[in-house]
């Protein structure tokens, strides 16, 4: 992933907790422009910081290196799903996905 995904990542997790980047900043204990110059690549970025935001935010560190971040209840639930079946019904549904 690189590094301009990670911070559009970060904004997208800030808006889901309907945080702006200031109130993010202050409950980090950091300057209320701090996550504004992050999310802009103005600022470098450690694991310990992201790990505060997504903290703040209340969202999972594995959600936010899925694939997909928009799906990954769905893919989550799909994947679940999917497991818990035998083997023969998983071959019919890659079969029926093949078609």
């Amino acid at each position: 992933m690189e590094i301009k995904e990670i911070l559009t990542r970060i904004g997208f997790v800030r808006n889901q907790a309907n945080l702006s980047a200031r109130e993010v900043s202050m409950r980090m204990g950091m300057s209320p422009q701090y996550v504004a110059q992050v999310e802009s690549g103005r600022i470098v970025l450690t694991m310990e910081k992201l790990l505060q935001i997504l903290e703040i935010c209340n969202f999972s560190i594995e959600r936010f290196f899925s694939p997909n971040i928009n799906d990954y209840e769905v893919d989550l639930e799909l994947q679940s799903l999917i497991q818990s079946l035998p083997a023969d019904k998983k071959r019919h549904i890659i079969e029926f996905m093949k078609n």
